[in-house]
C-alpha cells in the first residue's frame, strides 16, 4: 500500500505503511552498498594487518549489518536484525534479543569459517602450485624481473679528462 504524503490516514493503516514503502528495494540496494563501502574503507586503513584479524572483523560487520530479520512478526518486508534486536531490548524482551544474536552469531560463524576455509585452500593450492614447478602468474613476472642481468651504472666523475684522452688514441 504507497501512500501519497498529503494523504490522511486511519489508525488501522498506519502499521502497513510504516512496514512497506515505494522505495524499499532501492533502500536495501543503497544499504548495502553502503556496508560493503564501509568494509572495504576499513579492510583498506587495516591492510597491513594479518588476513586472520582483518577477516574476523569483516565478518563481524557483514554479519551484524547484513543479517535480515523481521521488523515485527506480521510485516512483510525486513530490516537488519541487529537493529530488530535493539529495539526488543529497549521493549524488555530479551528472549527476542538473545534469540536475534544468536541468529547473528550462526551468520558470523558461517561467514568466518567459509572465508578462512577459501584463503587456505588458496594458500594450499599456490604452494602445490610452486612445489610442482608451476608457479603461478604473479610468481613468474617476479621471477623474470629479478633474473634480468642490468648493466651497472657509472657514474661521471668531474674533471675526469683521462677517458677522453684514451679513446682519441
Amino acid at each position: 500500500m504507497t501512500v501519497a504524503a498529503t494523504e490522511t490516514l486511519q489508525t488501522g493503516d498506519t502499521q502497513e505503511v510504516v512496514t512497506t514503502f515505494a522505495s524499499y528495494g532501492s533502500t536495501w540496494a543503497i544499504y548495502i552498498a553502503l556496508v560493503i563501502l564501509m568494509v572495504a574503507i576499513i579492510w583498506y586503513a587495516i591492510r597491513k594487518w594479518h588476513f586472520v584479524v582483518k577477516w574476523f572483523i569483516t565478518s563481524v560487520i557483514l554479519a551484524g549489518a547484513l543479517t535480515p530479520g523481521h521488523p515485527v512478526d506480521y510485516a512483510e518486508t525486513y530490516s537488519p536484525l541487529v537493529l530488530n534486536s535493539v529495539v526488543l531490548l529497549f521493549d524488555g524482551d530479551s528472549a527476542g534479543f538473545l534469540a536475534g544474536v544468536k541468529t547473528i552469531i550462526w551468520v558470523f560463524l558461517t561467514i568466518f569459517v567459509v572465508g578462512l576455509g577459501a584463503w587456505f585452500g588458496f594458500k594450499f593450492w599456490r604452494k602445490k602450485q610452486a612445489q610442482n614447478g608451476n608457479k603461478p602468474a604473479d610468481q613468474n613476472a617476479t621471477a623474470k624481473s629479478s633474473e634480468k642481468k642490468m648493466a651497472t651504472p657509472v657514474e661521471p666523475t668531474l674533471g675526469d679528462d683521462s677517458s677522453d684522452k684514451t679513446d682519441k688514441a
